[in-house]
């Protein structure tokens, strides 16, 4: 069953799109990583399947109920969608155990049960009367995370959950929060700009670029398998050569012939295999061909 459905998706604020025509299909479950430098257009992505922007055109369906399209909106707090933002954005005014509960129904006695069942699944037990400030840059992104669980989701979004932490911390936490949902099994976006991030945590990953996706794919076919030449200088190191030529079987460089390897190639592009084995790209005759 498709957990989200994205369909011909446009997003703009008023100028050209930032988002152009952008399909996905998320299935039960998966974790999927939607990765892209900085003004990609991945965080508007993520803020229209939030409900927090409505698309230009095209439709996004949660769980199998259309929530945007032509003459449908449902607002953010209708779509039963868990949202945890950069560095958390905990209620400071509200102790571990109310931030939790912030989204949970007035049913005190079921709300504490649930605030407690919780606290122990993101391993913070004894901690529900101590404020944010309190916590460490880790402790506070498990009460975001249990923040955003507690209603029971059907979808989980993360907008780069872990960049505000340090290098050591960011390792432990994010290995924690995998794990924690592969036992919870909440269907999971995460939005991030570290390819390291991406290719470790998901299931897939779906590169943006210029508001498009330009691959989307398990973590290895994309490090390996690159599609186009945005996608090769983006995910993992990058070694570029001119082409002198190109023929139907392989491409002349300062280096030598190098064969073609046709898979996943398209009429502007073709992924190339390096005499050693490394993969490499030619885009035409007097263009540029790379190898990572």
């Amino acid at each position: 069953m498709s957990a989200l459905t994205l369909a011909d998706v446009v997003i703009g604020y008023g100028g050209p799109p930032v988002v152009r025509g952008v399909s996905l299909d998320v299935i039960d479950r998966e974790f999927l990583a939607i990765l892209g430098a900085s003004g990609s257009g991945k965080t508007t992505l993520l803020r229209a399947i939030a409900g927090y922007l409505r698309p230009t055109s095209g439709t996004i369906t949660v769980a199998g109920e259309l929530v945007a399209g032509p003459h449908t909106f449902v607002p953010p707090e209708k779509r039963r969608i868990g949202v945890v933002p950069q560095e958390g954005a905990l209620f400071p005014h509200l102790d571990v155990a109310g931030n939790i509960a912030f989204g949970l129904s007035r049913d005190k006695k079921s709300a504490r049960a649930r605030v407690e069942q919780l606290l122990e699944m993101v391993d913070l037990q004894g901690l529900g009367k101590a404020r944010p400030h309190e916590l460490s840059g880790g402790q506070q992104q498990r009460v975001a995370l249990a923040r955003a669980l507690a209603p029971e989701p059907s979808l989980l979004l993360l907008d780069e959950p872990f960049s505000s932490l340090d290098a050591a911390l960011r390792s432990e936490v994010r290995t924690q929060v995998r794990t924690l949902l592969r036992e919870v099994g909440t269907t999971t976006i995460l939005v991030t700009h570290d390819q390291e991030e991406a290719l470790s945590l998901a299931d897939r990953v779906a590169v943006m670029a210029d508001g498009l996706v330009q691959q989307i794919g398990a973590p290895w076919s994309i490090y390996e398998q690159p599609t186009t030449l945005e996608v090769a200088r983006f995910v993992g190191d990058l070694v570029e050569l001119p082409v002198n030529s190109v023929d139907d079987s392989s491409v002349q460089t300062a280096l030598g012939p190098i064969q073609l390897d046709r898979r996943g190639a398209n009429n502007r592009r073709h992924h190339t295999a390096h005499p050693r084995g490394a993969p490499t790209r030619a885009t035409g005759p007097g263009c540029r061909s790379s190898s990572r």
